[in-house]
């Protein structure tokens, strides 16, 4: 990078840093992710966003999970460039349910939207990849947050915070983002003949044409509870329990309440790291709270995915 590309870097940074201050609250913390080291080969790696060279040289472990973190997607390159948009919630069609656009947001500030990645199926394993490396991250981090003996930094906290917090939505999106729907999420059918196969009706919408895709961030109801009917329907029919009981319970059944006792636990396997992520979100959330408020703005794209996850898992009777 010449020097006068650095100054308008420099330059460029500085404005977003103001005006986001949210999400770039951990980067101003940490005295910008993408230049700290305390090694020159380090530094020129990360400056240089070579982050599998950075893997390789860096030593401190917050520098590894910096790079881990970059290649990701989350560095202050890809923040500048997310700044000039931010993905709104989707109000049609209004059969489909609500839209939850908070893991729309993630992919806008990772660089992993539709906008960037057009192709549905190079797009999804980017975000399987973006997910893995932020559990890497969080890895180097996590087991530190209540260790005494070698305590993480309130800036390690908070790089740790945003790995739990951006890796658990992109999980929702692997799970339930998927472009299909049903109308009910109790599967039909009895015991032996359960099926999950009645789509929502969006022949003659022209929104859900460019509205329901898979993959890109836009959670809705209906997709949602097509991933649950399969769980649910998976659930009973490998239950060693009085099936035909079961879909009898099912019938009073609404989202918010308790799945049934004999099926409760198969159908909320699947969501099994969204509930650990959520716990270990909250304990991070609780020890920043020890040394600084995470209110208003400062931590939005965090509270953002906290709540999105915790109101998803208690929809689908697996708050736990």
């Amino acid at each position: 990078m010449s020097t006068q590309e650095l100054k308008v870097f420099n330059s460029q940074k500085k404005i977003i840093l103001s005006v986001f201050s949210g999400i770039f609250l951990v980067l101003s913390g940490c005295g910008d992710l993408v230049k700290e080291s305390e090694t020159g080969a380090c530094n020129n790696a990360i400056d240089a966003r070579d982050y599998d060279t950075a893997l390789s040289v860096c030593t401190s472990r917050k520098d590894k999970a910096a790079a881990w973190m970059g290649k990701a997607g989350y560095d202050i390159v890809n923040l500048i460039k997310a700044s000039s948009s931010t993905p709104s919630e989707y109000t049609k069609p209004s059969s489909l349910g609500k839209d939850d656009p908070s893991g729309a947001t993630i992919l806008n500030i990772l660089q992993l939207s539709t906008d960037v990645i057009s192709d549905d199926s190079k797009r999804a394993t980017a975000i399987t990849n973006s997910k893995n490396y932020l559990d890497n991250a969080s890895a180097l981090l996590h087991p530190y947050l209540s260790d005494n003996s070698s305590p993480l930094s309130t800036d390690e906290i908070f790089l740790d915070t945003f790995a739990l917090a951006f890796s658990m939505q992109l999980d929702q999106i692997l799970i339930f983002d998927n472009g299909t729907t049903v109308t009910s999420v109790v599967p039909s059918g009895s015991v032996g003949s359960l099926s999950c196969e009645d789509p929502v009706d969006v022949s003659d919408s022209t929104e859900a044409q460019t509205t329901l895709r898979a993959m890109d961030g836009h959670i809705w109801t209906k997709e949602r509870d097509y991933i649950q009917c399969l769980q649910i329907k998976t659930a009973i029919e490998s239950c060693s329990c009085d099936q035909a009981a079961v879909i009898t319970e099912l019938q009073d059944w609404t989202p918010g309440k308790n799945l049934p006792t004999a099926i409760s636990e198969a159908a909320c396997e699947p969501l099994g790291d969204l509930i650990k992520y959520l716990k270990r979100l909250k304990d991070n959330i609780d020890k920043i709270g020890e040394n600084l408020s995470l209110s208003g703005d400062n931590t939005k794209a965090i509270t953002n995915s906290q709540s999105s996850t915790d109101n998803l898992t208690k929809a689908l009777g697996c708050d736990k």
